[in-house]
């Protein structure tokens, strides 16, 4: 297939049509995950939440809070902290809190619990490419925030356009299986992950990859919704599955099927440098998507025809036709 020719000319309609379509799967996609339990105000009008496995309480242990985020998202603030327990090499955190319109007993209750969903999701993944969560600390939001290690080279995003600009590709394919390894083992544990992009993939020192930000993930069995805990912008949408894009009324869930698509664009930003759809604007993007458009094949890094082929296969429009995951690790570990 010639991927580069099945790009549809810029969408026809009304701006404001392609406007309205992004904000409606932008609020459906904040729905929020069930989770049993219900926390408990606490004072100052914050939410204490109880749990059945708790995560360690890190406040008291957090040290040197800037008065600014190091990083703002769509709807959460990221600081970068000093985690000093004693007995402990103090270590550089990541502290990822909340960031709440309202500050309603209410509405606090409800997003605790989404929260509380979140972290359990987060809590029982052990693996050496998934980012640990390290605890909860309050002071950083409404909500405890959660805290995990500070990873040095930021986002495969920028870490493609920065350090690891000049990577050769063998070692593109190296970060390419691990993160598959990681894909595949949540799988394994019934979680999808919904949200995987260039910015929630990370790159610590040593150059190996930690997927992170599970706030869209879905437990397959146990809880079919997703999970509020993620900030969403309109350039995440070059990685997400045109089918979670195209009915609203339905309402699809990220699937398996869904993550092995945006593994696809994966794929085809970290072997080129090149995010998916590079040749058009944002707010094409999904419209491209539903209309049956793929994404132009880079020329500025040349990528192998074999795997330009898995690329193809991943991102097909039919989910049904998708490879899995263990199948494509297969192919890219030859």
């Amino acid at each position: 297939m010639a991927l580069e020719q099945r790009v549809p000319p810029p969408p026809t309609r009304s701006r404001w049509v392609v406007l309205r379509r992004l904000l409606q799967v932008i609020n459906r996609l904040k729905a929020g995950v069930r989770s049993a339990g219900v926390p408990q105000s606490g004072m100052n009008g914050t939410v204490t939440l109880t749990f059945s496995r708790p995560p360690e309480d890190l406040t008291q242990h957090m040290k040197g809070k800037q008065r600014y985020a190091h990083n703002i998202g769509g709807f959460s603030d990221v600081y970068k902290c000093m985690l000093d327990k004693p007995g402990e090499p103090s270590t550089m955190v990541a502290v990822k809190g909340l960031r709440l319109s309202a500050s309603d007993a209410k509405d606090l209750e409800e997003r605790g619990k989404k929260l509380r969903g979140e972290v359990h999701i987060w809590i029982r993944l052990d693996h050496p490419n998934v980012l640990k969560l390290c605890g909860l600390a309050d002071g950083f939001s409404p909500l405890p925030a959660l805290v995990s290690p500070w990873v040095e080279n930021g986002t495969l995003t920028t870490f493609l356009v920065g350090p690891g600009q000049e990577i050769s590709k063998r070692k593109r394919i190296s970060i390419l299986v691990k993160v598959g390894e990681a894909l595949h083992y949540i799988h394994s544990e019934h979680v999808v992950h919904g949200d995987l992009t260039g910015s929630n993939i990370l790159i610590n020192g040593k150059g190996q990859p930690l997927i992170s930000d599970f706030g869209l993930s879905s437990i397959l069995e146990d809880y079919n919704e997703t999970s509020y805990f993620k900030s969403h912008t309109p350039g995440a949408f070059r990685w997400v599955a045109p089918e979670l894009l195209a009915d609203l009324q339905t309402s699809p869930k990220p699937s398996i099927e869904s993550d092995a698509y945006s593994y696809g664009c994966v794929m085809l930003h970290t072997l080129s440098g090149k995010v998916p759809y590079s040749e058009i604007r944002d707010i094409h993007v999904p419209h491209t998507k539903i209309n049956g458009g793929f994404p132009g094949r880079p020329a500025d890094l040349p990528i192998e025809e074999t795997h330009w082929e898995m690329i193809e296969h991943c991102i097909d429009n039919a989910p049904r036709n998708r490879p899995k995951l263990p199948d494509i690790i297969s192919f890219l570990s030859r």
